[in-house]
């Protein structure tokens, strides 16, 4: 079954003293994030990957398909981080948009120049993510 409780132990001082991580820095363009919560350890992650993330072009935050005003809240709070790419566009939705990657084999092929490559940007698609 799935683990939905947080530890809390992942904060954003953890993911700091874990010191550089090469391939967020300079490598990945695109973070998907599912089943979006917003504890604090997602937002502790979320913040040190937008603040070394320098090549990152678009995130997509997908919401459970009942959030929360609390979860919606945390979506429209990481439009104001600090990010490290001054590029980046963040998109949320509640459902996967059609056309998405869903496959772990063709996410997990490196054989291909970029294995999400049929997914559709998404705008913020709830009245409660667009403030």
């Amino acid at each position: 079954g799935k683990d939905d409780q947080s530890t809390g132990k992942l904060n954003l001082r953890f993911w700091h003293k874990s010191g550089t991580i090469e391939c967020i820095r300079s490598r990945i363009k695109l973070l998907v994030v599912r089943d979006f919560k917003g504890g604090r350890s997602e937002m502790a992650f979320l913040k040190f990957f937008f603040q070394s993330a320098l090549v990152l072009e678009e995130v997509v935050i997908l919401l459970p398909d009942d959030p929360t005003d609390r979860m919606c809240r945390k979506v429209v709070s990481l439009r104001h981080i600090e990010r490290a790419s001054e590029a980046s566009v963040l998109w949320a939705s509640q459902s996967v948009p059609e056309g998405f990657v869903r496959s772990i084999e063709r996410a997990s092929d490196f054989s291909l120049g970029d294995p999400f490559a049929n997914y559709c940007p998404i705008g913020l698609q709830s009245p409660r993510l667009s403030s």
